[in-house]
């Protein structure tokens, strides 16, 4: 009767599995993004990191700008979909590159500019 009762549990197990993954479809998946979930509005530290974004410039030319360009514009987008999706964990981890990749490039970039403003003036005395 013990017997029974374990090979009848597997197969109401096992029917349970096939039927959810049968008709389940993914439905009960963590967290999917909707088409709704795109019209709202992103997360404030998403916004800020894209504002400065817009406020840096980029030497495309140099090799250097156009990978952290090309960089930070794959952390915002991640960081995008991981707050569309409620991982906070991620989109903030997402953020915080972004914004070491900014601040490294414009304290390069400030040296650059630094560089050649020395040799302007060495040049121009």
């Amino acid at each position: 009767m013990n017997v029974l009762k374990w090979v009848y549990s597997g197969i109401v197990v096992t029917l349970v599995i096939a039927l959810v993954g049968m008709f389940g479809q993914g439905k009960l998946s963590v967290s999917r993004a909707t088409a709704d979930d795109a019209e709202r509005p992103v997360h404030m530290d998403i916004q800020k990191v894209e504002r400065n974004l817009s406020l840096v410039e980029f030497d495309l030319s140099k090799k250097a700008h156009l990978l952290r360009k090309t960089r930070l514009e794959h952390y915002i987008a991640q960081a995008k979909q991981a707050d569309v999706r409620g991982w906070k964990f991620k989109r903030d981890e997402f953020v915080e590159r972004a914004e070491n990749i900014l601040s490294h490039h414009l304290t390069q970039y400030a040296h650059e500019a630094q560089q050649d403003a020395q040799t302007y003036t060495a040049q121009a005395i």
